[in-house]
């Protein structure tokens, strides 16, 4: 008896050792592939529903469920900008069930202003994937008084549109008054991009910096000036990088670097720090899986209206992510001088 209950404990004590810490085989033994079978994922919105980011989050929630045998629930966190979602995801259990799509602009723009309700760390943070990734221009009126880079600097008392202080509009205004040295303020409160580009049709504003709006150039109520890129973009290789028009120091170079990295307009697909390795292998390689499936990539055309080939996998964004991260202090200090000197 005394024997048999030796060889007992001595197995417990191997099996123990081989799944610390905590002796919890759930987290190590399990293949996640069985992990996921019959569990209950929620996926977090962390924009307005019918949002791009809204709309790719919704379609792949069918694709989860199907691929990992889960059930899958959509809740919407889009409170301050995403920080009320970007926050939920930072402090929920490291299982893997809680994942979320948030804009990366938004969310590292978040930290590098300094947002103090922003409790998320960029470099904690487990990233699955970032999708469509677009590059950052400056609109004008297709028919207005600024036509050049020359006009806009040999002009006074510019403005240029966002919809809040901490926007994607906001940051990349005044990332365009401080390359080009305009005399010029970033104006807030206008009720989205839309909004913004009537108000330049009629004269009211400027100009205003975003990622491409297809459907309001073919309209012809706004053109792409430049865009914000050491080179330029190759869905629109007719539309001027600013580097070829304006000779930058090594320092502004740093700034449109940032723009091109991670300050760019793209869905940023996560989930809570400490989840296993596998189990975040396991959820990149099905998303790996996805964009190369036609039926897919057609529903994400379809919803965005046009074609949004590119992608980063959870590997390239988060080298993108830790690289920033780890020079984030510099950005602080100038986007800080910034908008004390040209936001109003």
């Amino acid at each position: 008896m005394i024997k048999k209950l030796t060889v007992i404990t001595g197995v417990l004590l191997l099996v123990c050792a081989l799944i610390a810490p905590g002796c919890n085989p759930e987290v190590e033994l399990v293949a996640p592939a069985d992990f996921y079978k019959g569990r209950s994922i929620e996926l977090v919105s962390m924009t307005s529903p019918g949002n791009l980011n809204d709309l790719i989050l919704r379609i792949m929630a069918s694709y989860i469920s199907e691929d990992t045998g889960a059930s899958v629930s959509v809740t919407t966190r889009k409170g301050a900008g995403g920080i009320e979602g970007a926050n939920y995801i930072y402090k929920a259990k490291p299982d893997g069930l809680t994942l979320g799509m948030t804009s990366m602009v938004k969310y590292v723009g978040n930290k590098i202003l300094g947002e103090p309700a922003a409790e998320y760390e960029l470099e904690e943070i487990s990233y699955i994937m970032c999708t469509h990734p677009r590059q950052t221009y400056f609109f004008v009126s297709p028919d207005g008084p600024y036509q050049t880079v020359a006009e806009l600097q040999a002009a006074t008392d510019l403005k240029l549109a966002a919809t809040s202080a901490s926007g994607y509009c906001s940051l990349a205004g005044l990332t365009v008054i401080e390359l080009l040295g305009l005399d010029a303020q970033v104006v807030t409160g206008f009720k989205g991009t839309s909004d913004i580009a009537l108000a330049i049709q009629r004269g009211e504003v400027t100009g205003y910096a975003v990622s491409t709006q297809q459907a309001l150039i073919d309209a012809g109520i706004i053109k792409p000036l430049f865009v914000i890129a050491t080179e330029r973009d190759p869905l629109k290789p007719d539309v001027p990088a600013i580097t070829e028009l304006v000779d930058l120091s090594d320092e502004d170079l740093e700034l449109v670097n940032l723009w091109e990295t991670v300050l760019n307009n793209a869905g940023l697909f996560i989930t809570s720090p400490g989840v296993p390795e596998d189990r975040l292998a396991y959820l990149r390689d099905l998303v790996d899986q996805w964009y190369q499936d036609e039926g897919f990539r057609a529903q994400v055309d379809a919803v965005a209206g046009e074609e949004l080939t590119m992608y980063l996998t959870g590997e390239e964004v988060t080298m993108r992510i830790l690289n920033t991260a780890s020079i984030i202090g510099q950005f602080q200090t100038i986007f800080t001088e910034l908008a004390a000197k040209y936001r109003h």
